[in-house]
């Protein structure tokens, strides 16, 4: 078995299922690490996970870079051993060389037997974006969301700005524009013209884990885009422009049929309120609403 030790953090946490997925294909033994306790502060929400290879690859992250060397190490050990375990680092560990800030303790579990069935499982249900639960002993539970998606709709300089911020913050992006520039600028996964709001193409895009955000200046678009975005299960929709522009806009949906409840959903001016003017700092602020909410 190599010492080599290779930690890759990768775009979405998640995607450490499809690099298990992968070794295993490779006929090697894998380690599965999840945090299943924080006592304190920590770097990393709880469920974060590492998977390792025996050949010493390993991709996701627990603490941060403060202890993923030793992290891979003991996974090394586990899978030799062959034997599920629970470690403790930090505060209260036996390891008093491994030192997490602010003196927290973290409790992480080694799971070398979990089976390719499983596995596939969770994988597919990732990628059905449905939610589902990975189970350790019997003991923990983990649950896998969908990534959260951005679909941004519209035109002009905040539209690529904020598809790379929000891949850069691990959503997945969809770009859907009327404009060539705007698309040729824009870098996600998903980028495609704007032939009709309700085309089956952009309103399958709009699940329980889908931010919707109208970026457009010219508003007589946003009729079709934010009916069919409030018929939806998004977590989240916005729209560009004024609180004048959005009253009007609120009116023009309840004469589309849309009742004040409905219209509730809809954030109008989008964003936070940071006194934002320039582009960048539009798309900053509409970010950190989008991640608000999903993380409420």
């Amino acid at each position: 078995m190599s010492e080599v030790i290779d930690i890759a953090v990768p775009a979405y946490a998640d995607y450490v299922l499809d690099d298990l997925w992968r070794w295993r294909n490779e006929g090697l033994k894998t380690a599965l690490l999840t945090l299943v306790a924080i006592g304190g502060s920590s770097p990393r929400p709880m469920g974060s996970q590492i998977a390792v290879a025996e050949d010493g690859r390993a991709v996701g992250a627990i603490t941060g870079g403060c202890a993923e060397q030793a992290l891979v190490r003991d996974a090394l050990s586990a899978i030799a051993r062959g034997h599920n375990h629970l470690e403790r680092y930090g505060e209260g560990s036996r390891f008093r060389d491994i030192v997490l800030p602010c003196g927290s303790g973290i409790a992480v579990s080694f799971d070398v037997t979990l089976s390719d069935e499983v596995l596939a499982g969770l994988r597919t249900a990732r990628q059905q974006r449905r939610e589902t639960v990975y189970v350790w002993d019997g003991r923990f539970e983990r649950l896998y969301r969908p990534q959260p998606r951005l679909l941004i709709v519209g035109q002009g300089p905040i539209v690529p700005l904020l598809a790379q911020m929000a891949g850069l913050s691990e959503f997945a992006t969809a770009v859907v524009s009327p404009d060539d520039t705007t698309r040729e600028r824009s870098r996600a996964e998903v980028i495609r013209p704007l032939r009709g709001a309700s085309d089956s193409a952009i309103t399958g895009l709009m699940d329980a884990a889908t931010a919707v955000v109208s970026v457009f200046h010219d508003h007589d678009y946003e009729p079709e885009i934010l009916s069919s975005a409030l018929r939806s299960d998004a977590f989240y929709i916005g729209a560009l422009g004024s609180r004048r522009t959005h009253a009007r806009r609120i009116q023009t949906l309840k004469t589309l049929g849309f009742t004040e409840r409905q219209t509730a959903r809809l954030r109008g001016p989008v964003g936070l309120d940071i006194g934002a003017k320039t582009p960048p700092e539009i798309a900053v602020s509409i970010l950190a609403d989008v991640i608000r909410a999903w993380r409420a």
